[in-house]
């Protein structure tokens, strides 16, 4: 054949919602077949008339635990107006593998319910007969079935595909079977030691016409386990209504058109013998069937029929025409039914060898493996199918003992056993990412071996500036971790995969000294960040900053709190700005001569000659000058300026030099003199340096004479005490006595000559 076994990527499917309403059966006076999906506390029901002394048998199999009621027609019609058996029921069983019948005594119409009576969606198969004997256990074809319907998890998923050519590969390893004396279908051939293996798929024909139809195409093997002989041949039947109905003068092929008796009555089938007389085979003996549909050149469909010995090359044994204008025809595999009311599947299975009949495995070793072309219509590859179910439900043969068991994706071991009715695997993976940022977790399906790329953004803003979401990590399955984004991810199993993000916080730091700015940035939700400033810094030029406190903003608020001490912790739990409130201050030198007292905002004083200190910037600064500093022996400095007010907006170096030197200068004198224009006897005074002072002469009369001082001018350099010496000044008093002895002497000669002149 020369196909590449490859499967397909996900695309090449179509997904499709699996309805709680699905049904995919048929039904029959005697006999249904189907599966439904049934939701919690949902039922599914069916009846039929029954004569007195017949058994309504039946199977039933689901995921989960389900309950079988029998009842009458009024029993019925309560439950399903009331949903409560008031009336009660004639007879129930639960199970997930139920097995079994009930006689009835009294003719009438009979109803069957199955109830999901459990927690869970239930998927339930069944197959229920009106036959005149009972049974203790049912049969199915088994092997491989495709109903289009997949079990991920706890859930049933739906998906379809069309395809144009199917293989199926049987490997007998050894075998052993043989009819029973009866089975349930009514016909059998007691002894019997052929069984068949069968791969059945559905042809859909879209017709020119609008209308569709559907072909259950057959391509089987007969092994007969006693000889080990097998021969090959097709079968198509009509299912595009409730019964096979075929017109032999639009069948064209290397077969005919013949008319059969099955479960549901007369029908007609298509059918040739690829091999007409039974062959040796040696075991193990393997075969490939293969089913290849098309449309012809003229718009016809065509099914063509072929097997492989070899797997490489393949005999086409017959080539079947089907004289219908068509648009298009292709076999599919879909969650729902074809007109005669059942799956529209692909199957290869194990089961009796004809006519309905059923066998029993007394011994068996076989392995199948069921493939389809892709991607249709080109068929450059073979693939597995996508999922497994260990029975069929077409066929209306079935095998006794047969147990099935899965070994890789479309591919089974059956040997004698215990019947299992189970959904088997899948190479559908589903793919389930938890992204904690959104809260969001999406599951998507993937086939396996699937390359994903798993692209995160390394960063998710929440607030611009202020939060934001960082990638760390792809967990695996909660066990695996891979920093690698973007990632190639190969999906070989279910996977789990939870991107971890890293909540950040923004921290920004404006701190005029500078220390901490680089801290600025981001950080991880719940981190510790140290503020450490210095409690004064030195910033150089006579210029410091001295720490006042931490102003913790909430960013974008105005909600604040102040830490007032320098070295401390945050805690990173929100986007914060740190304002580092620094004091900065200026360093203030003064030099004098004399003491002098800086007040710096009247809130400190400092005195001294040489005085150096830290004002704070903008402060005031009052330098408080004495006007007089009297020094020893006599001098004193005299301030010539005035008190200075100062705002400290840089370093300042301030000398001061306004001073002057005076002197005290003493002066005293017995009587008044002047000095510098003011008559004093006794002064003490001030003078500054280079000053004149000036005595002026004076002369006083005291004690009847004249005193007299010659005045004194100096230049004053120096302290001074003056003492001022008076001395008679014989001149003015010597004349002013001869004047007063003249006087006198005029006076008494006056008085003289007047005394003489009255005589």
């Amino acid at each position: 054949m020369g196909y590449v076994i490859k499967i397909p990527p996900v695309t090449m499917f179509k997904f499709v919602g699996l309805s709680p309403y699905t049904s995919l059966g048929y039904f029959d006076n005697n006999i249904t077949s189907d599966i439904v999906l049934l939701l919690p506390g949902w039922y599914h029901y069916d009846y039929w008339n029954v004569s007195g002394g017949y058994y309504i048998d039946f199977g039933v199999w689901s995921n989960s635990s389900v309950t079988l009621y029998v009842l009458t027609r009024q029993q019925f019609n309560n439950y399903s107006s009331t949903g409560k058996f008031l009336s009660g029921y004639l007879y129930s069983v639960s199970g997930s593998n139920i097995t079994g019948y009930y006689y009835v005594n009294e003719a009438g119409t009979y109803y069957v319910v199955i109830l999901n009576n459990g927690g869970s969606t239930a998927l339930v198969y069944y197959i229920i007969m009106v036959t005149k004997s009972q049974s203790n256990q049912w049969a199915n074809p088994m092997g491989i079935s495709d109903y289009g319907i997949m079990k991920m998890g706890n859930e049933y998923l739906a998906y379809s595909y069309k395809t144009d050519e199917f293989v199926g590969e049987a490997t007998i390893y050894n075998a052993l079977t043989q009819e029973p004396n009866s089975c349930l279908t009514g016909f059998v051939e007691p002894g019997n030691d052929w069984f068949s293996v069968q791969l059945n798929t559905i042809l859909i024909v879209n017709a020119t016409n609008g209308n569709t139809q559907y072909y259950w195409l057959q391509d089987i093997l007969h092994f007969n386990s006693q000889g080990n002989q097998f021969q090959i041949l097709d079968n198509i039947w009509n299912h595009t209504s409730g019964v096979s109905i075929l017109n032999s003068a639009l069948i064209n092929g290397n077969g005919a058109v013949s008319t059969t008796k099955t479960v549901v009555g007369s029908e007609q089938y298509y059918g040739d013998l690829g091999i007409e007389q039974p062959e040796s085979a040696t075991l193990p003996f393997t075969i490939y069937l293969v089913i290849k549909t098309g449309l012809s050149s003229n718009g016809y469909p065509w099914a063509a029929f072929g097997y492989s010995l070899n797997g490489q090359t393949t005999t086409w044994y017959d080539n079947v025409t089907i004289k219908i204008r068509a648009m298009s025809a292709y076999m599919e595999v879909a969650p729902t039914d074809d007109g005669r009311g059942l799956p529209i599947d692909a199957e290869l299975v194990i089961a009796g060898p004809w006519n309905s009949e059923c066998t029993v495995a007394n011994s068996l070793n076989a392995s199948l493996g069921l493939y389809f072309a892709w991607p249709y219509p080109y068929n450059y590859y073979l693939s597995p199918v996508p999922s497994m179910w260990s029975f069929g439900s077409d066929t209306a043969e079935m095998i006794y003992n047969a147990h099935v068991v899965p070994i890789n994706y479309g591919y089974v071991n059956i040997v004698n056993g215990p019947e299992n009715l189970a959904f088997l695997t899948t190479y559908f993976i589903p793919l389930t990412i938890t992204n904690p940022i959104n809260e969001s977790t999406i599951t998507n399906v993937y086939t396996v071996n699937s390359t994903v790329m798993l692209s995160e953004p390394n960063i998710v803003l929440l607030t611009p500036g202020e939060s934001r979401y960082v990638f760390t990590d792809y967990v695996i399955n909660s066990s695996y971790v891979v920093t690698t984004n973007p990632l190639n991810l190969v999906l070989q199993g279910p996977t789990n995969v939870y991107i971890n993000y890293t909540l950040q916080y923004m921290l920004t730091i404006n701190d005029l000294s500078g220390l901490l700015n680089d801290k600025s940035g981001w950080y991880n939700y719940d981190s510790v960040v140290a503020l450490n400033e210095p409690a004064i810094y030195y910033l150089g030029n006579e210029t410091r900053l001295v720490f006042n406190s931490y102003y913790i903003y909430l960013t974008g608020t105005n909600f604040y709190h102040v830490v007032t001490v320098n070295v401390t912790n945050l805690l990173i739990d929100n986007p914060y700005t740190v304002i580092v409130n620094w004091t900065k201050q200026y360093q203030v030198n003064v030099n004098s001569p004399v003491p002098v007292i800086i007040s710096l905002s009247g809130l400190q004083n400092i005195s001294g000659y040489s005085i150096v200190t830290w004002a704070n910037e903008s402060s005031v600064l009052i330098i408080l000058v004495p006007k007089y500093y009297v020094l020893s022996n006599g001098t004193r400095l005299v301030y010539l300026g005035s008190n200075e007010t100062i705002i400290a907006d840089s370093p300042l170096n301030i000398t001061l030099s306004d001073f002057k030197h005076q002197y005290l200068v003493v002066v005293h004198s017995e009587y008044p003199v002047s000095i510098n224009g003011t008559y004093t006897t006794n002064t003490t005074e001030w003078l500054y340096s280079g000053e004149v002072l000036m005595i002026r002469p004076g002369t006083v009369f005291s004690d009847g004479v004249f005193l007299s001082e010659p005045g004194l001018v100096i230049t004053v350099n120096r302290p001074v005490s003056i003492t001022v010496v008076w001395h008679v000044n014989y001149a003015p008093t010597v004349i002013m006595y001869a004047v007063m002895i003249a006087v006198i002497y005029a006076l008494t000669m006056l008085i003289i000559r007047r005394r003489h002149g009255k005589h």
